[in-house]
């Protein structure tokens, strides 16, 4: 039930949807899902595990085509105290990581452009969608 809530939440949470912006489908496929690309990376290890916290790991790795902004571990230590707090609030936890997941594959171009951040590393391609590593954690 959680994980069609989290799915919910992603298609109604002001996503960027790729066919808004006439971007195709992540042509790189590699057997990843956008999961294993975060589980995999030594930059993305707090990332990781508030995905995993938050529960929405499930849905992404089930989902058909997402895009995430990954913020980096350097981004997230920034943060400083916030990010404990944050795992003491599931409901905000989860609403920040929102602010990270998209619906449909977009090109780090056309989000750079379209949500005005500098993505340090993009269009990491995975089976069902495409990683943007970002120097920041999305708040709101």
């Amino acid at each position: 039930m959680k994980g069609i809530i989290a799915l919910t939440l992603i298609f109604t949470a002001g996503a960027l949807h790729a066919q808004d912006y006439g971007m195709p489908a992540t042509t790189g496929e590699t057997g990843e899902t956008v999961v294993d690309v975060i589980m995999g990376s030594d930059d993305h290890t707090i990332m990781a595990t508030l995905l995993q916290e938050s529960m929405l790991d499930e849905t992404l790795a089930q989902g058909p085509s997402f895009t995430v902004l990954a913020p980096t571990d350097a981004a997230f230590a920034e943060l400083g105290d916030a990010v404990q707090e944050l795992r003491q609030n599931p409901e905000q936890l989860q609403q920040v990581m929102l602010n990270h997941l998209f619906q449909g594959s977009a090109s780090a171009e056309d989000v750079q452009d379209a949500l005005d951040l500098e993505i340090e590393q993009g269009d990491i391609p995975a089976s069902n969608g495409v990683v943007h590593s970002i120097d920041r954690v999305l708040l709101q």
